[in-house]
């Protein structure tokens, strides 16, 4: 006996209702479950490890995470200033992706952590380096490795070249600075890249 015309409304509308709770339960479980997952993947805030080795990391300070709400750890290293190596001052180095809506937006970011909590930030991936008097942007990078470095341009107003480097760990970061002078003639002198945060 089939049912009538009102029942059959009632009928479909009960199982549109059913629908729309069942459908909603689901999509807030893959979101939760989603959302779970992310926060333990290797180099989120909280998964407690760093994202290239692997390596336990202290919990990140919420100084940094207020800079850098939504970064991925890529490199932690304790007790090793980089921006002031020659001072041998006792500075937490963390090297953070930022997330950006596109990739483009993404950046490498040093952030020397020092015992007073004082932050400071600097691009990770570049370097500014001052060539020798009359040397230009071909010939060094004649002179440079071209697996290890790159120069992206100049900056108009210091006429330091902008040199992007392959390894961003606080190690190699220090070596480059270090090392860079010593090991090509036509380099006089290398800095760190200042970062300000927007936030």
């Amino acid at each position: 006996m089939g049912l009538n015309k009102k029942d059959r409304r009632i009928s479909i509308w009960i199982g549109v209702v059913i629908g729309i709770t069942l459908s909603s339960m689901l999509f807030r479980y893959a979101i939760k479950d989603k959302n779970e997952r992310a926060s333990m993947r290797k180099g989120s805030y909280q998964s407690g490890v760093t994202a290239i080795s692997g390596l336990p990391c202290p919990p990140v300070p919420e100084i940094l995470t207020e800079a850098i709400p939504q970064g991925i750890v890529i490199h932690y290293e304790a007790n090793q200033s980089v921006s002031e190596f020659e001072n041998s001052n006792l500075t937490d180095c963390w090297v953070v992706e930022s997330s950006g809506a596109i990739r483009s937006e993404r950046l490498f970011i040093l952030a020397e952590i020092k015992q007073d909590k004082e932050i400071a930030f600097f691009r990770a991936s570049e370097l500014y380096v001052t060539a020798e008097d009359g040397v230009d942007e071909s010939t060094l990078s004649a002179q440079l490795p071209k697996n290890e470095f790159r120069i992206l341009g100049q900056n108009s107003r210091t006429s330091e070249f902008i040199l992007q480097i392959k390894e961003i760990s606080p190690k190699a970061i220090l070596k480059h600075l270090k090392e860079l002078p010593l090991k090509f003639s036509n380099v006089k002198k290398v800095r760190l890249y200042p970062w300000y945060s927007t936030n």
